[in-house]
């Protein structure tokens, strides 16, 4: 069930039952999209682009994410149009109940926890990644590191080189986790109730088979911006 709250962010009720509830805020850019699509319909993503001064592939993601929330709409070969609030038994939002967090997930990147803070640095630029997953010597996920975590130690203009990463991590026990039979919006949800841009997937059934015990993935909003993604082309696909 989903309702709207403003032009700019939707709540989404994740299921009858528990009542979660979702907030959804749109980006200055994704709400400046809204707005010329609304000025200018039928508008392409070429003309867009040229308002905004930006490329088309920049605003890939801000597009499908507003088809797939329903505030435009994409009509082949006619441009976008102002969308109407999206019915949950569309043919998005009924995949968007059937994908779960195995569908989506991705690889973890692992650090050792007896890495310094300046080697996790250069690994993020390395991996081109925003948050790592720290191991303790039994082979088990004891944190994680991200970014921010980082330059916070950088702001106390601490020498990294001698700070051991685990002194910045955020440590298993205040974490937050995805199991892989989570929904997408279970995940979206943690997500932005957290404010992290990445969490673990952990299946303790799969605790002897996996190199690191219970760590089967992760999931990262571009993981879920992938998805979203690839829900709405396939749409457009379909109506070709």
């Amino acid at each position: 069930m989903l309702k709207f709250n403003d032009p700019c962010s939707l709540i989404i009720y994740t299921t009858p039952l528990h009542k979660e509830v979702i907030i959804i805020q749109l980006s200055e850019r994704q709400q400046e999209i809204v707005d010329i699509v609304r000025r200018l319909a039928p508008v392409t993503g070429d003309k867009i682009a040229e308002t905004l001064g930006l490329t088309r592939p920049t605003l890939r993601s801000d597009l499908a994410l507003l088809v797939m929330l329903g505030l435009v709409d994409a009509k082949p070969k006619v441009g976008y149009l102002p969308g109407r609030y999206p019915k949950y038994d569309s043919h998005i939002g009924n995949m968007l109940k059937k994908l779960t967090v195995a569908d989506i997930l991705s690889d973890p990147i692992l650090i050792s926890g007896d890495t310094t803070a300046y080697d996790a640095v250069l690994m993020l630029f390395q991996q081109n990644t925003g948050t790592l997953m720290v191991t303790g010597e039994e082979q088990e996920l004891i944190g994680i590191v991200t970014r921010k975590d980082l330059l916070k130690v950088m702001l106390g203009h601490t020498d990294l080189h001698t700070v051991p990463v685990t002194m910045a991590m955020t440590r298993r026990a205040q974490m937050t986790t995805l199991a892989p039979e989570d929904t997408l919006l279970e995940a979206i949800s943690k997500l932005i109730r957290h404010q992290v841009n990445c969490l673990p997937v952990m299946d303790e059934r799969c605790s002897s088979s996996t190199p690191i015990r219970g760590l089967v993935g992760r999931v990262t909003k571009t993981d879920i911006m992938n998805a979203i993604l690839s829900l709405t082309e396939e749409k457009s696909v379909k109506h070709e």
